[in-house]
């Protein structure tokens, strides 16, 4: 019960945070966590209807909280409810930081679309969460309506939360009025431009293929022998519906408010009602949990080609968000977020605006993050026959094949919506190109097929700089080039130091890296050929005059060490000494970005 009132006081809060933003009152509180400075604000409307929402955020914390300690005394054993409880606190903390960064960011809109976002998925966890908690009290053996109705319903969960999301996008970027005419936008159904008129049609478009697949859950459903499911689909369609007539409403009332907040209103009661309808579907009693399915009814099904996925029992929130994590490769992100944040820096010719370098990065390690994922997902049966990668979330069977390739995908569609609606476009469509080139070009094709894999691919981990370039300018002018050149050329000493260090493992996974193919000896004269290039590179990017002196005494000292350890290397090849070439040159290429934003900076 205490669930089902949590979820409802959640509802209740969404429909006070439309209220907020339809009634314009989000920076009546201009300040946070106090309002005016003051525990109790001033009695104007604004900002009575601003902090009655914290005021109502806070009992929902407190609901939350008291639920979560519920669940950890009573329900702490395999598939028990105590490890949901915790992702709920997880998600409750990011939402209460969100809601801060909303108003100190006076309400930037991708930060604001954000908001609703988490606010959304937090709700959907809630649902799951209640629905879990009443199955838990009414154990069943049989399938409530078989695999295919179960795949439907996480189908359409999905369908409702981006369109959801598209829909926060819409409000928070003064879209919602981009389309005035019904049905088409600007007399197309998706225009060529504007953005605003874009997103607006999109957002329709998504409501449409909303609407088609609730219907046919709901046609599927109703043959159901279960009275839940045969309600739940019942009121997914009913709602589906009404956030059809809503949405026109919207429109030809010019955003009245009351259909605002209605609106909103039954996008989360929607997405509540299909996230129960999906979690009862896909872990349809206790009684079927097995040695053959993890705990929290998630079914691990293998990829064709791939290794079956093993259950990992008591696999807890923390772990499964480790391995998310781990998915996205976050080391190898940081170091691609520095050159980022280091060329913004020098295209700005000092400091660029917080909002802007924090908007670029995060689209930034989300493309970064969705490259990474995808290629997990497509080279996990090389993975698992790689001594260094086998430990990975895919190959070791802890996150199934189908969920880190949507997770990726999700990333990537992130990546182009956060740089292109809060940066500019050429960021987002460089950032998308970049990702098409590492996942089409590199790890399909060239990886497997050529030696020089590492030499083409390498564009991939270029693309950052030219990423935070046109984040500053729009545009994409000769030192961004230089920039792009001097990852692309340091890339393959960087790599094929690995590749000699491991070349054992690459030649029993069968993969084509030059010194497998060509011998080490070959491999050592094309990293000292790459090594001289880099450095050319280096000093050109001086004397392009966009650079100083204290950057150009950063490039030749940091140049020296690099070349001597490639020279000693062709001079006595063994593992250890190609490892201390790889290690180096990550320290290089940190080190040199960071002397050309010091350079800049103090220049």
């Amino acid at each position: 019960m205490l669930s089902l009132v949590a979820l409802a006081a959640t509802w209740v809060l969404l429909v006070v945070g439309a209220i907020v933003s339809a009634t314009g009152a989000g920076l009546a509180c201009p300040d946070w966590p106090l309002c005016h400075g003051r525990l109790i604000p001033p009695l104007d409307r604004l900002v009575l209807i601003e902090y009655g929402h914290r005021l109502l955020a806070s009992a929902v914390g407190l609901l939350v909280l008291w639920l979560a300690v519920l669940a950890w005394m009573h329900s702490r054993g395999p598939g028990g409810l105590a490890r949901r409880a915790v992702g709920l606190l997880a998600l409750l903390g990011l939402q209460v930081g969100l809601g801060g960064a909303t108003v100190l960011s006076s309400l930037t809109p991708v930060v604001v679309g954000v908001h609703l976002g988490t606010a959304m998925a937090f709700t959907g966890l809630l649902a799951a969460f209640a629905t879990h908690a009443h199955r838990a009290g009414h154990p069943r053996a049989a399938s409530a309506g078989g695999p295919g109705l179960s795949r439907l319903a996480a189908v359409a969960v999905a369908l409702t939360y981006v369109q959801i999301l598209t829909g926060g996008f819409t409000s928070a970027f003064g879209a919602g009025l981009a389309c005035g005419g019904l049905p088409l936008c600007h007399g197309a159904v998706v225009p060529a431009g504007p953005p605003p008129a874009v997103l607006h049609a999109v957002h329709r478009l998504l409501g449409l293929a909303v609407v088609a697949v609730v219907l046919v859950l709901a046609a599927r459903g109703r043959a159901s022998p279960e009275a839940p499911v045969r309600r739940g689909v019942l009121a997914a369609a009913v709602l589906a519906l009404v956030q059809v007539g809503l949405g026109v409403l919207n429109v030809t009332t010019r955003l009245a408010l009351e259909v605002r907040v209605a609106h909103l209103g039954g996008a989360a009661a929607l997405l509540a009602v299909l996230v129960a309808l999906a979690t009862w579907l896909r872990a349809p009693g206790d009684a079927r949990v097995s040695a053959a399915q993890p705990s929290d009814g998630r079914a691990l099904a293998p990829a064709s080609g791939s290794r079956s996925a093993a259950p990992v029992s008591g696999h807890g929130v923390a772990r499964l968000v480790a391995d998310y994590l781990a998915l996205t490769k976050p080391r190898i992100v940081v170091l691609l977020l520095l050159t980022t944040l280091t060329t913004m820096v020098v295209a700005d010719g000092g400091r660029p605006g917080a909002a802007l370098v924090a908007l670029t990065l995060l689209g930034g390690a989300l493309a970064a993050g969705s490259a990474n994922a995808i290629n997990c997902y497509c080279d996990r049966d090389i993975d698992a026959l790689m001594r260094r990668t086998r430990g990975r979330p895919l190959p070791a069977g802890r996150v199934a094949p189908r969920s880190a390739l949507a997770f990726g995908m999700a990333l990537a569609v992130a990546a182009v919506l956060v740089l292109g609606l809060g940066v500019n476009w050429l960021s987002a469509i460089l950032a998308a190109g970049g990702i098409v080139f590492y996942v089409g070009v590199y790890t399909l094709w060239l990886k497997r097929s050529t030696p020089q894999n590492i030499v083409i691919g390498g564009a991939a981990g270029a693309i950052p700089p030219l990423v935070g370039w046109a984040a500053v300018t729009n545009q994409v002018a000769l030192p961004a080039v230089v920039l792009f050149a001097i990852v692309f050329l340091w890339t393959p000493p960087h790599f094929w130091a690995l590749a000699l260090h491991r070349q054992d493992e690459y030649r029993a996974a069968g993969v084509p890296m030059l010194p497998v193919v060509a011998g080490p000896q070959e491999t050592l004269r094309q990293m000292v050929r790459y090594t001289l290039a880099l450095v050319a590179a280096t000093l050109v990017l001086a004397g392009l005059g966009v650079l100083g002196r204290l950057y150009l005494v950063a490039a030749v000292v940091l140049a020296v060490p690099f070349v001597v350890l490639v020279a000693r290397l062709a001079r006595r090849p063994t593992p250890q000494q190609a490892w201390v070439v790889f290690e180096y040159s990550v320290v290089y290429l940190g080190l040199l970005f960071a002397a050309m934003a010091v350079d800049r900076l103090v220049g």
